[in-house]
């Protein structure tokens, strides 16, 4: 009869033993769904911040673009305004002008001199200064197409060459340019070595 109780005790802790890990087990249990329920919140949290960020950071570029955008209009009106300042050196009576006062463009897309492509890359050019070339006898007239950034890069290099070579191909005597607040001294050399009148805004004869 003691063999039997304590077989019967023994199950009885077992029994507890049993229902205090069943217990802990729901405990757990719970506490990972809490957690789950906790992570799946910071996930959705973490889904809005991040629109909320991209739609901050599209804005911010908007905003660069913008600013950018601006600011080149910005110094092609002054590069317009101090034309005989800052390309007095080279030119007699230098004055901006624009695409529609040369009738040559016109004549050379109606000839088939200059495609459509072409003429829009030209009318892409940010300021044409049209002047009489104080380095050549007679003083023949002469343009300069100007491609103007407040920062220059080789970009701008190329552009004003391109455009150069159109108004050249439309049968005006023409060269390229660059202008703008601030040029790496890579730009300058390069500018330099093709040939390409460099002139900054700050740079006034």
């Amino acid at each position: 009869e003691a063999r039997v109780e304590e077989l019967a005790e023994a199950q009885r802790r077992t029994e507890a033993r049993v229902e205090e890990l069943a217990e802990a087990q729901r405990r757990t249990e719970a506490r990972v769904e809490e957690l789950t329920g906790r992570f799946d919140e910071l996930v959705l949290r973490l889904d809005a911040l991040t629109v909320k960020v991209d739609k901050l950071a599209t804005a911010v570029e908007m905003l660069s673009t913008q600013w950018a955008e601006d600011t080149g209009a910005l110094y092609e009106l002054r590069f317009e305004r101090k034309a005989p300042s800052l390309f007095g050196e080279w030119l007699r009576k230098p004055r901006a002008i624009s695409l529609n006062d040369l009738d040559r463009v016109d004549e050379a897309e109606d000839a088939g001199t200059l495609s459509a492509f072409d003429a829009r890359q030209l009318r892409a050019l940010d300021v044409i200064i049209q002047g009489f070339d104080k380095r050549e006898a007679g003083y023949p007239e002469t343009l300069f197409a100007v491609e103007v950034s407040r920062t220059l890069d080789e970009t701008d290099l190329d552009r004003a060459e391109n455009r150069e070579a159109l108004l050249t191909r439309a049968g005006y005597r023409a060269f390229p340019a660059v202008g703008g607040k601030f040029a790496p001294p890579r730009v300058v050399d390069l500018a330099r070595q093709r040939g390409i009148l460099l002139r900054l805004i700050d740079q006034l004869n």
